[in-house]
């Protein structure tokens, strides 16, 4: 076979970019990904959950269905079942959207996030909820979610989950009087948050962090004086229990430095809180999202039962779950992942094992779903797990929970009223998680002061992990304690960014480098071969590949290095069909071939293949090719009567087969059948380049989706040896002209090739032969294609 360069077709766009500073395939710091629960089956009500709603979301791809407040405004079979359920005939039942913030900003969000993740977001205006009349019985409660449920136009539908507050209650414990906060202190005893305030920006200037809970004491003297409104939105619970232990939580990131009280770890943040006393927790999320900015930090104080006791509530917390558990939550989290907000979430107090698939499958599994919040457990003070905390591979880092956290509220170490009331006892993930809000600000913070720029969700994580005190060896995974002098240091020294880090060779990119040190020295490492000694250079990537980058500093000295693997992408990928001949009525098998930069998980090849030659695409196959091992492969579009089709390759729904590696070679061989009355010199060109507005080359992997470059093959009807004159058909007058060209100075074969009728690259006595015993003696016939 023989490449076509004929129709070499650039991409039209880089369909979306990584835009994370760090590392783009950081193993401390997986990409978000999203990934939807499997469709509750309920047969009985659950114990914990808001029976009066059911929340519901359409699913992706179908656009945003109007609704008139009665009925969606789409026609078929599953719309018409879905507005049945909906539907009732004394208006009790009422449908609305989910989420109160309007529809242009939610679809402003989606594109801002979906162009800084590199994919598409979920579309929240398709989260619904369907009111339940007080009267409808349970069976009938059952039978509407079960109803929504089984519609394929309905992504998922559930009763949504009634949050509670992460704290654990100690009837037994006699408080201290030492009013000794030990998770100030440098590590191993804490994360040193004294190291940090002798920085700029070390004490959290800057950063705005947002608590989501129920309540809190703003006019506690010792939070900004006692004089901010800092909340934001929400109706807030009248109820002790909720301001105590919102206020429990702001005293550790936020109270101020004084003469008096407590001090909070980043005490110079701006504060803003959502209550979830009118709303439900991804509504607060959303809310504070919209009314924060990248860098800033939005905290999940909440947990809720989950499915290891049916969704029991329960006086021990046994069996409850961190909030994203549930889709709505897990979406909404990612929404503010994507758009360069920090999430913390509390893991919960149930005791759960995340890494139980039986019971969670994969949706603690970062190769699988990732929400991009940075998930806290609980420890006592020597790191070891608290008995009550959520645990597995998923639990990123921890802070202390055990019935020994200083901060504002309750009273029981000091206090006559709530504006002045202290504590010594405050436990339970809810006590971890300002811990590490409060160290997320202080690095953000510095990093603002030092670099300009934020740290993303990723490289926050990455900062806390790689700068941290391990967790005392036990069975249960909670993650590490961060070390801020580490982090800090690491901070300080030197950074770079780049102005974009993806594109095609030649591959232009301007670096810009920044340090909180006095530098004399700065030294470049492109990872291709080539250096540069000034601050900021500008650099051109002649070489597809992808290109670790390093730079070091010295300060009088003091020699900093910061390097990013795989950090520039050059691309020069392409997919290409190869040229094939064939025989009319028989299959001809073209190979499409792919050279890829990155690993990959999909390709989604359009094939067109109208022409003067009639061909049929019948099938596929991926054996033997770079593909062989892809387990969701499927014609996602079929138009035979158009002569196109659209193929789409996919590692596997579930993340468990690995992707394509970097490389060239065959992914999938296509199958034509010829028509019977194709003759020689008719062709067909097998286009790559896509159809329509839907249906284009797709090379998806980890961390990019884009268009590769084509070029098309061509299918052609190969010259039948033994037709030598010129007439049709194999014939005597063929013998003739044959033994004239051979043995009287004839004519040679037109084309050349017809003569080869053994097809041994040479023409000569033995075609003769061959064709003597196939004319008279039924021997075998010329040779093909």
């Amino acid at each position: 076979m023989v490449f076509s360069s004929r129709s070499w077709v650039f991409p039209t766009i880089l369909l979306f970019m990584v835009v994370f500073a760090g590392s783009a395939l950081a193993s401390m710091a997986p990409e978000l990904k999203r990934r939807v629960v499997d469709k509750p089956s309920y047969d009985q009500l659950p114990l914990n959950e808001n029976l009066d709603e059911i929340v519901f979301k359409l699913a992706e791809g179908m656009g945003q269905p109007e609704f008139d407040g009665t009925r969606f405004l789409r026609t078929g079979d599953e719309w018409d079942r879905l507005n049945t359920a909906i539907a009732s005939s004394n208006k009790a039942l009422s449908v609305q959207s989910h989420f109160q913030t309007d529809k242009t900003t939610l679809d402003q969000m989606r594109m801002v996030g979906s162009e800084r993740l590199g994919t598409l977001l979920p579309d929240l205006s398709l989260y619904h909820r369907l009111a339940l009349p007080e009267s409808m019985s349970p069976e009938d409660r059952l039978a509407r979610v079960n109803e929504l449920n089984a519609l394929e136009i309905v992504e998922i539908a559930y009763f949504a989950p009634i949050p509670e507050l992460a704290s654990i209650n100690e009837t037994n414990v006699s408080p201290g009087w030492e009013s000794e906060q030990y998770y100030l202190q440098a590590a191993p005893t804490g994360i040193d948050a004294y190291y940090a305030w002798g920085f700029p920006g070390g004490k959290g200037e800057g950063v705005k962090v947002i608590d989501i809970e129920g309540n809190w004491i703003e006019t506690h003297e010792d939070l900004h004086g006692g004089t901010d409104n800092f909340h934001i939105a929400g109706y807030r619970y009248d109820d002790p229990s909720w301001w105590n232990h919102g206020t429990a939580v702001l005293g550790e990131i936020a109270a101020d430095s004084n003469s008096f009280g407590m001090t909070g770890i980043a005490f110079n943040v701006d504060l803003g809180t959502v209550s979830i006393g009118s709303m439900t927790t991804a509504q607060a999320l959303v809310t504070a999202t919209n009314n924060s900015d990248t860098g800033d930090i939005i905290l999940i104080e909440l947990h809720a039962p989950g499915p290891h006791y049916d969704f029991e509530p329960r006086d021990d917390q046994l069996g409850y779950v961190c909030m994203e558990y549930w889709q709505e939550n897990f979406d909404a989290i990612l929404t503010a992942s994507a758009l360069g907000r920090i999430v913390v979430e509390a893991a919960g107090n149930g005791n759960e094992d995340f890494d139980d698939v039986g019971l969670y499958g994969s949706l603690f599994d970062t190769n699988y779903r990732n929400s991009g919040a940075i998930i806290v457990g609980a420890s006592n003070s020597y790191h070891y797990p608290a008995s009550f905390t959520n645990h597995g591979e998923r639990v990123d880092v921890h802070g202390f929970g055990t019935w020994d956290v200083y901060t504002l509220g309750y009273g029981d170490l000091y206090g006559s009223n709530p504006n002045n009331h202290y504590t010594s006892s405050f436990a339970g993930t809810s006590s971890a998680s300002p811990i590490i809000v409060g160290a997320c600000a202080c690095l953000q913070g510095v990093h603002l002061a030092a670099h300009g720029r934020i740290l993303n969700h990723a490289e926050m994580r990455t900062m806390l992990i790689s700068h941290s005190t391990p967790q005392a060896p036990h069975g249960k995974l909670i993650g590490p304690l961060p070390d801020l002098q580490g982090s800090v240091y690491e901070i300080v020294g030197v950074s770079f960014t780049a102005d974009t880090t993806i594109g095609w060779v030649p591959y232009d990119i301007n670096f810009t480098a920044s340090s909180g040190l006095s530098v004399d020295t700065w030294t470049w490492d492109f990872g291709d071969g080539d250096s540069a000694l000034i601050q900021s250079p500008a650099h051109t990537y002649t070489d597809q590949g992808m290109f670790d980058v390093r730079l070091e500093v010295n300060a009088g000295g003091d020699i900093r290095a910061a390097e990013r693997a795989n950090y520039v992408v050059a691309l020069a990928d392409t997919m290409l069909s190869y040229d094939a001949e064939g025989s009319a009525g028989e299959t001809v098998e073209v190979a499409v071939y792919a050279r890829n930069t990155i690993p990959l998980h999909t390709i989604e090849i359009p094939i067109e293949y109208a022409g003067d030659l009639d061909l049929d695409l019948d099938s596929f196959s991926t054996a033997g090719c770079r593909t062989d091992q892809f387990e969701d492969t499927m014609f996602i579009h079929e138009d035979p009567w158009a002569k196109r089709k659209t193929l789409k390759l996919a590692s596997s729904q579930n993340g468990t087969t690995p992707n394509m590696e970097s490389g060239i070679g065959p992914v999938v061989k296509l199958y034509f059948s010829v028509s019977p009355s194709a003759q020689f010199g008719q062709t067909t060109t097998i286009q790559l380049g896509g159809y329509g507005s839907s249906y284009t080359p797709v090379f998806n992997g980890p961390i990019l989706l884009y268009e590769p470059r084509i070029a098309s093959g061509i299918v052609s009807i190969c010259q039948p040896r033994g037709d030598m004159d010129g007439t049709p058909g194999i014939v005597v007058s063929d013998l003739t002209y044959f033994v004239a060209y051979l043995f009287a100075g004839g004519l040679a074969p037109s084309p050349i090739e017809s003569g080869d009728v053994n097809c041994d690259g040479e023409i000569n006595i033995a075609d003769l032969t061959l064709f003597v015993e196939y004319l008279f003696l039924g021997g075998d016939p010329p040779c093909g294609c």
